[in-house]
């Protein structure tokens, strides 16, 4: 008890609380500490609302898509009433092929018709497909025209997306030069170069290899001459 006693009176004799300087510097660092969290926490905030609000970039999305399903473009002939020849029409504006890659997979494996066809008017991509029908060549053929055959409007799958731009050329083996249409009814283009311009304003450049996995972008290479595989 002695031993309690002192220590008591040793406490009791201390200092009774804290300094004016020592409650000046606690106050200092609670107002900087709380500082630097409102700081943080209004800097996560914006960046916050400003994912919510961006628009996603489905572009490159689309520009990939073209790319796969070009490198898996059919080319084997179809039996047309005008004659036997691979299903292929290429613009500047839009284009269609047949492909093993279908969006939503709907097909099962069979191959599916594609078109792309892009409205400078609107800047608008509209995307559709079509099962693949070998019995079927009038309703494919109209397809690629543009329309929707009578008795396929529910097999048909349509997308549109924004794009600020979008252009394709071609160009056959050897060729010097890309051109705005693929006019040959017997022979599938080699290259094709995508342009398009993604919502952000930013300029981009693919050359599709069809029936090849890879793609080049031209970014590296001379956009305007084929053969960039081989530079």
């Amino acid at each position: 008890m002695q031993m309690i006693d002192r220590v008591w009176k040793i406490v009791r004799s201390g200092p009774g609380g804290f300094t004016l300087i020592e409650l000046m510097v606690a106050t200092a660092i609670s107002a900087l500490v709380i500082g630097i969290i409102s700081v943080c926490l209004s800097f996560s905030l914006r960046v916050w609302q400003k994912t919510v609000r961006a628009k996603p970039d489905h572009t490159l999305l689309m520009a990939q898509l073209l790319q796969r399903q070009l490198s898996e473009c059919d080319p084997i002939p179809i039996n047309f009433q005008s004659g036997s020849r691979p299903l292929f029409q290429g613009k500047s504006d839009s284009i269609c092929f047949i492909t093993s890659q279908s969006v939503k997979a709907i097909s099962k494996g069979v191959p599916v018709a594609v078109r792309y066809t892009y409205d400078p008017g609107t800047r608008v991509l509209s995307y559709a497909e079509l099962v693949m029908n070998p019995y079927r060549t009038q309703a494919l053929e109209q397809f690629a025209a543009g329309g929707s055959p009578s008795g396929t409007r529910a097999e048909v799958r349509t997308y549109r997306v924004d794009f600020p731009k979008f252009s394709l050329a071609y160009a056959g083996k050897e060729a010097r030069e890309f051109s705005g249409s693929w006019l040959s009814t017997e022979a599938l283009p080699v290259e094709i170069l995508l342009n398009w311009k993604g919502v952000d304003g930013v300029a981009h450049s693919m050359v599709c290899m069809v029936n090849s996995p890879f793609a080049i972008e031209s970014n590296f290479l001379n956009a305007s001459t084929p053969g960039g595989l081989n530079q």
